[in-house]
C-alpha cells in the first residue's frame, strides 16, 4: 500500500501543500535573500539570477516548485537555507522580515523539505 505522499510527489508543487502561513514564511525568505545577498554574488549562492528570484516572487503563491533544478525549486530552497544557515539578519532587523522566530521560519523549511523529499543545503 503506497503512502499519500509517493502519491503526490514528485509529480506535484510541494509549496501548495504548505500552509498559508509557511508559505508566507517562502515569500518573506525570497525577499529576504533579494535584500540581503548583492546582485553579483546571488547566482553564485543561489544558482539562479537575481531577475530570477524577483519573477519568483511576484509569480508567489504560483511557485513551481517541483522540479529540483527548476527556478521555482532552486528559489525557495535556497532562500529558505541562506535565512536558516547562511547570511546573519540582526535581531534588530528580523522583525522587518519575520513576524515569527527564527525557529518557525526553519521549521517550515523543514516541512517544505520534508513535502520535496529534498535533502536541504544549497542546491
Amino acid at each position: 500500500m503506497s503512502t499519500i505522499s509517493e502519491k503526490v510527489f514528485p509529480f506535484s508543487m510541494a509549496f501548495e501543500y504548505l500552509s498559508a502561513k509557511d508559505q508566507e514564511i517562502v515569500l518573506r525568505c525570497m525577499k529576504a535573500a533579494a535584500a540581503y545577498l548583492d546582485e553579483s554574488e546571488i547566482h553564485t549562492r543561489m544558482g539562479i539570477e537575481a531577475g530570477e528570484l524577483q519573477r519568483q516572487i511576484a509569480l508567489w503563491p504560483e511557485i513551481d516548485d517541483q522540479n529540483e533544478g527548476g527556478i521555482g525549486f532552486l528559489a525557495v530552497n535556497n532562500s529558505m537555507n541562506e535565512v536558516c544557515h547562511g547570511f546573519r539578519i540582526e535581531a534588530s532587523d528580523w522583525g522587518n522580515w519575520f513576524d515569527t522566530p527564527k525557529e518557525d521560519v526553519v521549521s517550515a523549511y523543514r516541512r517544505w523539505l520534508a513535502l520535496t523529499r529534498a535533502s536541504g543545503g544549497i542546491q
